[in-house]
């Protein structure tokens, strides 16, 4: 039967607009009142409300084929208007009036509610519309009778509404599938690239935080590398309990974005306190999940393979003050080249501690100079820690007293000696118990081959650490050897201190292949030189005087533990690290008195992989040769198997 509707062809347009309208000032204008009420109130729900208004009065002037027309574009306009109602209810106004206590369950279920309606009742009017077309259209009469013959059979129409039904149906399945697998948060990496989860040195800082700590993540709503970040902070926030993670549409809500100065996507805040006394620290991702894979360990990419590192050193900044690290300078230290006498420039090579610096950095130390005539005098008030790194040329007395002054006051000091430098700690030596024995530490059996001479003995190898603070991680992976370049030991003597002696804890230990190399052969005289374990490492910790507590000393036998070295396999570039791996942030969190935040900061860089020059013969072989004589074998074999086959009966050609 044919026929023609009442309706004007411009009203599902204005219906259209008013939604976009609606769209506008709720996602972009969601934070300014006024444009907010002007888009979305009038320029979109009032011609909503209208159009939809006006479809109900023409379904009750028309009859026949052109009421059912009309009734399913009335139908597919309240849904929408359903659809809005339903939108309210998962904004700040709507959960606060039901009383929602699961918000994030509820925004969920809702949210897709919503989405499912406005799909199933839009797709279908736009597929009525392309189907009528304004063309066939007579405009609508208000006396009802616009009948007549039209030139689209209702069957037609009927039809199509029908398609556009079901192709919105299976898109809102995708919705459906897209929040169960958000919910159950299954994922399954099977790349080398993997997001670094939450260490046990950034849940420590977290659980010893008096405030709760917020998070928030402004990302596109739909984004892989907000997801993978959004399961790091997950996963601290249900080991802590003390952590608030919250996604942002950065255009939607400006005036938060505005408040922590984002101004692009990919943005994490952390934030802790509120007024004069709240803290705020950004990390910026790329959203580009390829250019994340494709950024390697010092990019964009490398960020998120050590999420962790850059979540724990911004907890560090909002979880206390910064503090103050001297470094002393002068004494032709490795942290000042420029101060070694010219005379032993051929002797001392220049080491660098950029990795060092850095880390103690990202520590929330901040790093000053001591100098000659400043330690002459005393060390700072401020001083939290001093470093002594490998002097080459000897403290004048005065100088350790100064630091033995700094130590009755309960001071912190950290000491890395070198035997090719002055090895001596004057004063320091008999309060701490500690001195440098001659020689140096090599080992024939535990070491790190390099160029296949005598002088590689010398970057000796052991797993021994003793239980410490200082040596949590490197005691948990004793199993990973830790190498030491160039080193010495030192020898434990009786304290010269009056009253209760100190406590004297030996952290790491040479293996017991090794000895002193005393006549500098690399090679051990049995007559002379002994195999044993080797003190490398100790920790001092001072009595307390009252409520006032002890200090807190660390003395090492190798001052390359914290210059930078750089590892290469022979694939791509060399990676800088320290040979002392993690215990730097064990080391100077123990003697900072924040052994409480000591653990492992998780990181997955890409693992290096090491071939020999046979391996590597073998896997070009197989890679070049190999495998496309393989794929010419297979081939081969199809063919020759299909020519033996023999034909079925219907194959067979009768004569």
């Amino acid at each position: 039967m044919a026929m023609r509707t009442a309706s004007p062809w411009w009203a599902s347009l204005v219906f259209g607009l008013g939604l976009i309208f609606l769209f506008i000032g709720e996602r972009l204008l969601g934070d300014i009142d006024a444009a907010r009420v002007f888009f979305t109130g009038i320029l979109g729900l009032v011609p909503m409300v209208g159009v939809t208004a006006l479809r109900a009065w023409t379904t009750m002037r028309t009859t026949g084929d052109r009421r059912r027309i009309e009734r399913a574009l009335l139908l597919c306009h309240a849904g929408t208007l359903v659809a809005l109602v339903l939108y309210a209810l998962t904004t700040k106004w709507g959960i606060d009036t039901l009383g929602i206590k699961n918000v994030a369950r509820w925004e969920g279920a809702v949210t897709v509610l919503y989405a499912v309606m406005i799909v199933v009742s839009v797709v279908p009017v736009l597929l009525i519309e392309v189907s009528l077309g304004a063309a066939m259209r007579d405009g609508f009469d208000f006396g009802g009778d616009a009948g007549g013959d039209a030139s689209v059979d209702y069957v037609r129409v009927r039809d199509v509404s029908w398609s556009g039904l079901s192709i919105a149906f299976a898109a809102s399945f995708l919705f459906v599938t897209c929040q169960v697998a958000k919910e159950r948060n299954v994922s399954r990496d099977v790349s080398y690239f993997k997001t670094s989860a939450p260490g046990e040195s950034t849940i420590n800082i977290v659980s010893a935080s008096t405030e709760p700590i917020k998070v928030h993540l402004f990302f596109p709503q739909t984004n892989e590398v907000k997801e993978q970040v959004m399961t790091y902070f997950e996963a601290l926030k249900r080991a802590t309990g003390k952590v608030e993670v919250e996604a942002h549409d950065r255009l939607a809500e400006t005036s938060l974005a505005t408040k922590y100065r984002v101004s692009k996507d990919g943005v994490i805040v952390i934030a802790r306190g509120e007024g004069d006394k709240a803290k705020d620290y950004t990390i910026e991702l790329d959203t580009d999940i390829d250019k994340m894979r494709r950024g390697g360990s010092s990019g964009a990419g490398g960020k998120l393979r050590n999420l962790d590192r850059e979540v724990n050193s911004i907890l560090m900044k909002v979880v206390r003050e910064k503090r103050k690290a001297y470094l002393t300078t002068g004494h032709g230290e490795i942290t000042s080249y420029a101060s070694v006498p010219p005379e032993l420039k051929g002797k001392i090579q220049e080491r660098f501690t950029t990795i060092f610096k850095r880390r103690l950095t990202e520590l929330n130390y901040e790093i000053k100079d001591l100098s000659l005539m400043d330690l002459a005098k005393d060390v700072p008030d401020d001083a939290t820690l001093v470093v002594v790194l490998a002097p080459s040329v000897p403290f004048q007395p005065a100088e350790w007293d100064a630091i033995g002054r700094y130590l009755d006051n309960g001071g912190h000091v950290l000491i890395s000696l070198d035997p090719t430098g002055a090895p001596s700690m004057g004063s320091l030596e008999g309060r701490l118990g500690l001195r440098m024995a001659p020689g140096n530490l090599t080992d024939d059996k535990s070491y790190l081959p390099q160029r296949g001479t005598l002088p590689d003995r010398r970057v000796v190898l052991t797993s021994q650490f003793s239980a410490h603070a200082s040596t949590t991680t490197l005691s948990r992976e004793s199993r990973n050897p830790f190498f030491l370049i160039d080193a010495g030991a030192l020898e434990e003597i009786p304290f010269t201190v009056k009253g209760e002696a100190p406590k004297r804890t030996i952290t790491i230990h040479s293996m017991e292949t090794a000895w002193l190399d005393l006549n500098d052969n690399f090679t051990f005289d049995a007559d002379k030189e002994k195999r044993q374990k080797w003190n490398i490492g100790a920790a001092v910790e001072g009595p307390k005087a009252g409520d006032k507590e002890g200090f807190r000393a660390l003395v090492f036998s190798d001052a390359d533990l914290f210059v930078d070295i750089r590892v290469s396999n022979g694939f791509g570039p060399s990676l800088a690290m320290m040979a002392s791996g993690p215990l730097l942030d064990d080391a100077v969190r123990w003697l900072g008195g924040e052994e409480k935040f000591v653990g492992e900061v998780v990181s997955e860089e890409d693992k290096q992989v090491q071939h020999t020059k046979a391996q590597d013969a073998v896997w070009f072989t197989i890679t070049v040769i190999g495998v496309p004589l393989l794929v010419l074998g297979l081939g081969l074999f199809g063919t020759l198997n299909r020519r033996k086959k023999k034909p079925t009966k219907e194959e067979e050609v009768t004569p």
